[in-house]
């Protein structure tokens, strides 16, 4: 096969070859040059700089100008960020300037300041007056309204059946029905109440010093109407004082009674309260001291809030406390049976052997202390 060759270009296609321009010496360009060979740029070259030079070679450049706020620039240009920032805190402080100078300055805000705290104290200051105000008219009312009601009614009325109170009675029976020994029941102050008898007026006087406290803020009282119902809690407990001679019992529930056909209001409670007795005779063949326990008894009282009391027994005996004003009924009773009553032989004062030779009685069979300040 034969070599392939290109065709040769036309003539209209080949560019003229490259010439030199041979020019004289004289109209050649000299070397440029910017003077002394340059050193390297130290500490002190760094700074000098800044400053303005005195060679030839320096002496087309300036030091720069000196700090002044510029011109304000011109819409749109944005070659020198750092005058127009300057500029605008410049604007800011002639406008506060100008501002503070056209209201009175730095004293007129300091006076407006001070004007409106003292308003301020003045707005608080009255509204706490106002209320203090409102406070005392409020406890002047009630105390008004107090001293009218205690003119209207009695303070004693008011402050029933709160309290602490002697309820002066007499004793005015003694059944010993539920022992076989007659000997074993006995009554405090162990001597009974005969009309007939002006002297047993006095030996058969008995006082029980109790408390009455509410368990809620509603409770019966004495001025209570009376209602259909009866029997319902009456939200307040008795208890008896701090006497060792004396029954002993803590916050017993009462119950409230005000049935219409009832002559007045009354409260009422039953608890079980074991009874000890020193019988008055021997029990036995060797005159043993002896003690008798009569554990099913009952205390059950009625105190009444405006039924009246007999004018004998009104008399409060040893006690300090308020007498009670209206009539009351107060009995302990113990029903018959196996082991009641169960004595024991004392040494000492410690209990001994049992006394044997009791016989139980029926339950229907009584022993009974009947305390009252009426009829």
């Amino acid at each position: 096969m034969s070599e392939f060759k290109f065709p040769p270009s036309p003539p209209s296609l080949r560019l003229p070859a490259a010439r030199r321009i041979a020019l004289p010496v004289s109209q050649r360009l000299s070397t440029i040059t910017e003077g002394a060979q340059a050193q390297e740029p130290g500490r002190w070259s760094r700074l000098n700089t800044f400053r303005n030079s005195t060679s030839s070679a320096a002496s087309h450049r300036t030091a720069p100008p000196p700090y002044t706020s510029a011109p304000a620039s011109l819409a749109g240009d944005e070659s020198t960020p750092d005058a127009s920032e300057e500029e605008k805190l410049a604007r800011l402080r002639r406008t506060w300037s100008g501002a503070t100078a056209t209201r009175g300055g730095w004293g007129r805000l300091v006076v407006v300041s001070v004007a409106i705290l003292v308003v301020v104290g003045l707005v608080i200051g009255l509204g706490v007056g106002l209320t203090i105000g409102r406070k005392k008219d409020h406890e002047n009312q009630s105390a008004t309204s107090s001293n009218n009601s205690s003119d209207t009614q009695p303070a004693l009325t008011q402050s029933l059946p709160l309290g602490q109170y002697s309820f002066a009675t007499t004793l005015r029976a003694q059944q010993t029905n539920c022992s076989s020994n007659p000997a074993t029941w006995r009554c405090y102050p162990y001597s009974v109440f005969n009309p007939s008898d002006p002297s047993t007026e006095a030996s058969s006087l008995s006082t029980f010093d109790w408390i009455i406290r509410n368990e809620s803020t509603i409770y019966a009282t004495s001025t209570t109407p009376n209602t259909p119902t009866s029997g319902v809690p009456a939200n307040l407990t008795i208890s008896s004082t701090n006497n060792p001679f004396a029954l002993a019992f803590t916050a017993q529930q009462l119950t409230y009674h005000a049935d219409t056909n009832a002559t007045s209001p009354r409260l009422t409670f039953a608890f079980a309260l074991p009874k000890t007795v020193v019988p008055t005779s021997a029990l036995t063949s060797d005159n043993a001291a002896t003690q008798c326990f009569f554990n099913s008894t009952v205390l059950t009282g009625t105190i009444y809030l405006g039924a009246p009391l007999d004018a004998s027994a009104t008399s409060p005996g040893s006690s300090s406390y308020q007498g009670w004003p209206y009539a009351v009924e107060i009995m302990q009773s113990s029903p018959g049976g196996d082991g009641i009553p169960d004595c024991y032989e004392t040494v000492d004062g410690s209990i001994g052997a049992r006394v044997q030779g009791l016989e139980p009685q029926a339950e229907g069979d009584e022993c009974r202390c009947e305390y009252r300040n009426y009829g």
